[in-house]
């Protein structure tokens, strides 16, 4: 049942077999735009996504996305309908290629990857609110990561994406692909990097089906328990519990993780929390979303002393989040970290200048004066 739960909130959104085609106007630079054509719209049972063609009869898309289906139904810029195949494969990004019906073999390597770390980026995407394909409003900040960061490590960045967006193409100015979507809410994108799209094409076996299977199979039961946790303020059942611990964890998949140490967060269950986002750091540890997740969880069980360094770490890359700062602020204040609080002040003058008179006072009062 939740899995169609899932599926009519999202159906209103993208009739794959009804409604015109209409290509959104595009402000970006033609070498961007000429990606829309590239982007199609993805329905499976559960969920509304894109996907971006990497080749005549092949699309890459999100690893959440194609689930354990064994067909996903695509639509194109020009409204062909056509049934693709995911693949198995082996490689833990959050990554597959769909093979379009009809159509053999896989292709070597993908095409046009960008070589460095361009800071101004566009997510092309298909938009199911205007049901066609659109070009975002781009963004002039971008994270890498390390050269020596775990296969699933993003790349984070504020290029506009919505819900909806995930497997569309994050492209660079001159038009060469950065990565594949993986989330967006508006404000910090997460990226799978385009260099990956490779290692998936040539780890692409059918002797991984067994394995790809189950990993898809947790991927789902994971997605329709944090479905379902969301209609739960608290006192959560064991067995959904249960199922978000081991379905999430089975997933492998870092987003996942996040969003399972958030539901537990919310349910103040502080210990599956943490557990969970730890998991997620040690796989990305420069997660924006993950750092701050993890920094309101330690505020709420009141763990000051660790809380500290993750605001550190969440501020040095995005210094403008108010609520970010105020919670710098009231740690500062509980741990009597006078250097701390001073360097927060330093941000919000520049950031969020309104909230500095009562930050201020609470410092002062902190500090007795």
């Amino acid at each position: 049942m939740t899995a169609l739960k899932r599926y009519l909130l999202t159906l209103a959104a993208l009739c794959l077999c009804q409604l015109p085609v209409s290509a959104s106007a595009c402000d970006a630079a033609e070498a961007v735009c000429a990606w829309a054509d590239r982007i199609v719209g993805i329905k499976t049972p559960n969920m509304i996504a894109s996907g971006t063609m990497i080749a005549d009869g092949f699309v890459v898309t999100n690893r959440h996305v194609a689930e354990d289906h064994a067909r996903v139904m695509t639509r194109d810029s020009e409204g062909r309908i056509r049934t693709a195949t995911p693949l198995a494969h082996d490689f833990p990004a959050d990554l597959v290629i769909l093979r379009m019906e009809g159509v053999d073999g896989v292709p070597d390597k993908a095409p046009m990857v960008v070589d460095g770390m361009p800071q101004e980026l566009h997510v092309v995407a298909f938009d199911q609110g205007r049901n066609a394909p659109r070009v975002y409003a781009d963004g002039d900040f971008a994270l890498y990561p390390a050269a020596d960061a775990s296969s699933r490590a993003r790349i984070h960045t504020n290029a506009r994406a919505l819900p909806g967006n995930s497997g569309g193409a994050v492209v660079d100015r001159d038009g060469r692909l950065v990565g594949i979507l993986a989330s967006g809410d508006g404000k910090i994108s997460e990226v799978v990097p385009a260099a990956h799209i490779t290692s998936v094409l040539q780890s692409t076996n059918m002797a991984h089906d067994g394995k790809f299977l189950e990993i898809g199979t947790a991927i789902r039961l994971c997605a329709d328990a944090l479905y379902d946790s969301s209609a739960i303020n608290r006192d959560p059942p064991e067995q959904l519990i249960s199922v978000i611990e081991t379905q999430c964890l089975a997933s492998n998949n870092r987003q996942l993780f996040d969003q399972a140490g958030q539901t537990f967060g919310r349910w103040w269950m502080f210990d599956r929390s943490k557990a969970f986002l730890q998991r997620s750091l040690t796989l990305d540890p420069q997660s924006p979303n993950t750092l701050m997740s993890m920094a309101v969880t330690l505020h709420l069980n009141r763990e000051t002393e660790a809380e500290r360094p993750i605001l550190e770490r969440y501020l040095a890359i995005h210094p403008a989040n108010p609520q970010a700062l105020r919670m710098a602020i009231q740690v500062a204040g509980v741990l009597q970290d006078r250097a701390f609080a001073d360097n927060v002040l330093e941000m919000m003058r520049t950031h969020n200048p309104a909230a500095v008179p009562l930050a201020e006072s609470f410092i002062n009062d902190a500090f007795g004066g």
